[in-house]
């Protein structure tokens, strides 16, 4: 059902009035919106970085309290995810497979080192080749991060088709290319292989990443 803007959806000059589609989902009725006047864009420009905060700040609360009783957050599951994933790494490859500052990599090793959830194999204290590997119970929490994680987004986008979802997916991994202007080298290296190469398909096919398939996107169109 086509209607107006409901008063107080948007805090909007009522004088240009959008378009809004009415449909009904388990949590009530919501407004989806389906056409936009053209001056009304300022309000997704300017506020579209809080819109995305609030998203982010609700999963990291969530993967926080899968791993709080061990006094960590979603900076420290992260890290045991990956290792679980991409199995053990050297520092510096857990910093480039996460796009993360070598730095809070380093602070977040050595919290996870005291908890006991990683351990590294190196010879001596003064080696510098080794690779940090999850310890038994670093591996369970990790598992119980994801798998939480994953049941809570599934609770989310349930009655979201699939072809919304990987459609969307695939719209945000475009625009962060436009973005950022240095990411399709970055993502093309020989010597990095960090987790934006896996987000394209659902689920990854290997060999598979997203800066190829956006080239051939674009030459076929």
């Amino acid at each position: 059902m086509k209607q107006n803007r409901p008063f107080g959806a948007f805090p909007y000059d009522t004088m240009r009035p959008l378009d809004y589609s009415l449909e009904n989902n388990n949590n009530g009725s919501i407004y989806l919106l389906i056409a936009m006047a053209d001056d009304s864009e300022v309000y997704w420009n300017s506020y579209l970085p809080i819109f995305f905060d609030r998203m982010s700040m609700s999963m990291r609360e969530h993967m926080t309290a899968s791993v709080s009783d061990y006094g960590l957050t979603s900076a420290h599951a992260v890290y045991l995810i990956a290792l679980k994933l991409q199995g053990a790494m050297s520092q510096k490859d857990l910093s480039k497979f996460l796009d993360m500052d070598p730095a809070n990599t380093n602070r977040v090793v050595k919290v996870l080192r005291e908890k006991g959830m990683i351990y590294d194999d190196r010879v001596s204290q003064d080696s510098r080749n080794y690779k940090i590997h999850l310890t038994a119970i670093g591996k369970e929490l990790a598992e119980k991060a994801m798998h939480e994680t994953t049941e809570w987004m599934n609770e989310i986008v349930s009655g979201i088709p699939k072809e919304e979802l990987y459609s969307m997916r695939n719209t945000l991994i475009k625009i962060l290319v436009k973005m950022n202007v240095d990411i399709e080298q970055y993502m093309s290296s020989e010597y990095t292989n960090p987790f934006y190469t896996y987000l394209l398909t659902n689920p990854p096919k290997a060999g598979e990443v997203f800066h190829e398939s956006l080239i051939t996107d674009d030459e076929d169109n």
